[in-house]
C-alpha cells in the first residue's frame, strides 16, 4: 500500500511539473510571438499574419493547462474572502467549507466533462483548419479543453480527499477534547 501511495504521489508530482513547464513555455512563446508581430507590423511594416494566429492558439492552449495548475495550487478558484470571514477561528467549519466546495466543484465538472468529451470526439472526427494558415489543424485546441478539464478533476479529487482527511482529523481531535 505504501509503495502504491509513493508511486501515485510521484506520478501526481510529475503531472504538476509537466503542467508548470507547459504553462511557462506557453507564456514565453505567446509573449515572443506577440512581440515579433508588433515589431514586424509597426517597425518593419511587414506583417506576418500567422504570428497572430499562432500566438492566439498558444495562448488558448497554455490557459487551458493553467486552469489545471491553478486548481492544484488552489489559487483564484475559491472565494477566499467569504471563507475567511465565515470560518475564522473555526477549523472544523473551514474544513467543512473546503470539502463542500470541493464536492460542489467536482459535481459541476462532472456535468461539463461529458460535454467537453463529445466536443473532443467531434474535433477528432471533423478537423477544422485555420483561416489564415490553411494547413494548420485547430482541432487540437478542442481536444486540449477536455484533457485540461480531466486534469482539473484529478487535482480536485486529490484536494478534496486531503480536505476530507483533515476534516476527520479535526473532528476526532475535537471529540477527544470533549471527552477529557
Amino acid at each position: 500500500m505504501r509503495y502504491i501511495k509513493s508511486v501515485l504521489k510521484r506520478l501526481l508530482c510529475g503531472i504538476q511539473t509537466l503542467e508548470s513547464v507547459i504553462c511557462t513555455i506557453g507564456l514565453i512563446v505567446t509573449t515572443f510571438l506577440i512581440f515579433a508581430q508588433v515589431i514586424n507590423r509597426y517597425w518593419l511594416h511587414f506583417e506576418i499574419m500567422w504570428f497572430s494566429d499562432l500566438a492566439l492558439y498558444s495562448f488558448i492552449f497554455f490557459m487551458f493547462v493553467a486552469a489545471a495548475v491553478t486548481t492544484w495550487r488552489e489559487g483564484h478558484v475559491a472565494v477566499d474572502f467569504f471563507r475567511e470571514r465565515v470560518t475564522r477561528g473555526k477549523p472544523i467549519g473551514a474544513a467543512i467549507y473546503r470539502v463542500f466546495l470541493g464536492i460542489l466543484s467536482i459535481a459541476a465538472l462532472c456535468i461539463f466533462l461529458p460535454v467537453a468529451y463529445q466536443f473532443m470526439l467531434r474535433a477528432l472526427k471533423y478537423p477544422e483548419y485555420g483561416t489564415l494558415v490553411r494547413w494548420f489543424n485547430t482541432s487540437w485546441l478542442q481536444m486540449t479543453l477536455f484533457v485540461a478539464l480531466a486534469f482539473v478533476l484529478l487535482h480536485l479529487l486529490v484536494i478534496t480527499r486531503r480536505d476530507i482527511s483533515e476534516l476527520m482529523k479535526n473532528y476526532l481531535a475535537r471529540s477527544r477534547e470533549k471527552k477529557t
